[in-house]
């Protein structure tokens, strides 16, 4: 069950890493390309302490995985810079159904089982009509409805990312060998994503942010260093779980931990609260129907 501790730790940090921007309010492109080439830098020496995988398939992951990460960063910084950590880490939990649904259609025998499972279907059923009421409650303001499609590209590369996670971090011989090229090659392609992405702005739309300067070199090496725990708890957590929907179903805490930060800290948070936790609740339901018999390693 150490999977659990590390999934708790990994929610915590991702909780910070949402507040983050609240409140620095900083490019997510210009903090997407230190989060990717700072932490890929700081790694870089250890890749040569492991020999070089030989998989094609494992080298696509890495690069599938530093892309969804690139998308994942930049849509998420610039969402809780614009709405709140609040807003984006309740849209973000709709990321643990989404991870269900894509598990269920690798492992198609575990949603078969439910399948056949009457008194289970009708069940799953109920939740997914609470959910999707609450959801649509979530939509009725403009800036909900802002928030949320802001947030959807976030949500489908989280979900592909958690997949990905668990097979790149079995794929390596040991569990460093597999922290070392996450963390390098995957990051760095993160980083060439957000960089890109931030030449063409500056390009095309004249917007000038700088990417280094004193103040912009603190933030970044903040943002670097929780980084790494963040990554890491994940991949770990990821790594031990059987199903990657173990870990995120863990997610649902982050919406907990960024309301208790933002209430310490006495930052408003009044897009739909009550909707977003009753959300929340019934995501929980799902969690407990789908994994709940299941989580015994």
């Amino acid at each position: 069950m150490l999977w659990v501790i590390d999934g708790l730790i990994y929610g915590f940090f991702m909780a910070v890493y949402l507040l983050f921007n609240q409140h620095f309010k900083i490019d997510g492109y210009v903090l997407g390309i230190w989060r990717g080439f700072g932490i890929c830098a700081l790694f870089l020496p250890f890749v040569f302490c492991f020999t070089v995988p030989t998989d094609i398939s494992y080298w696509g992951l890495l690069i599938a995985q530093g892309y969804c990460i690139g998308v994942y960063d930049s849509h998420n910084l610039f969402a809780s810079a614009k709405y709140g950590a609040g807003p984006t880490s309740r849209f973000m939990a709709v990321t643990v159904l989404l991870t269900t649904f894509i598990w269920w259609f690798l492992t198609p025998k575990e949603f078969w089982q439910l399948l056949h499972n009457g008194d289970a279907l009708v069940t799953l059923i109920l939740i997914l009509c609470g959910f999707s009421f609450c959801y649509w409650q979530m939509l009725q303001s403009k800036v909900s409805r802002q928030a949320a499609a802001a947030m959807l590209p976030a949500i489908v590369a989280l979900a592909a990312m958690s997949v990905m996670t668990k097979y790149i971090a079995l794929g390596g011989r040991t569990v460093w060998q597999a922290l070392a090229y996450y963390l390098t090659v995957s990051t760095f392609v993160s980083g060439c994503y957000n960089l890109l992405w931030y030449l063409y702005r500056r390009r095309r739309y004249k917007v000038k942010v700088p990417v280094f300067s004193r103040a912009m070199f603190k933030v970044g090496i903040l943002l670097v260093l929780f980084s790494i725990l963040l990554i890491v708890a994940k991949t770990m957590a990821l790594r031990m779980a059987v199903n990657p929907g173990y870990v995120m179903a863990l997610l649902l805490v982050v919406p907990l931990f960024t309301m208790a930060l933002n209430r310490h800290y006495k930052v408003a948070d009044k897009v739909s609260v009550e909707a977003g936790m009753a959300m929340i609740f019934f995501l929980g339901l799902l969690v407990f129907l789908v994994y709940g018999g299941q989580v015994t390693d």
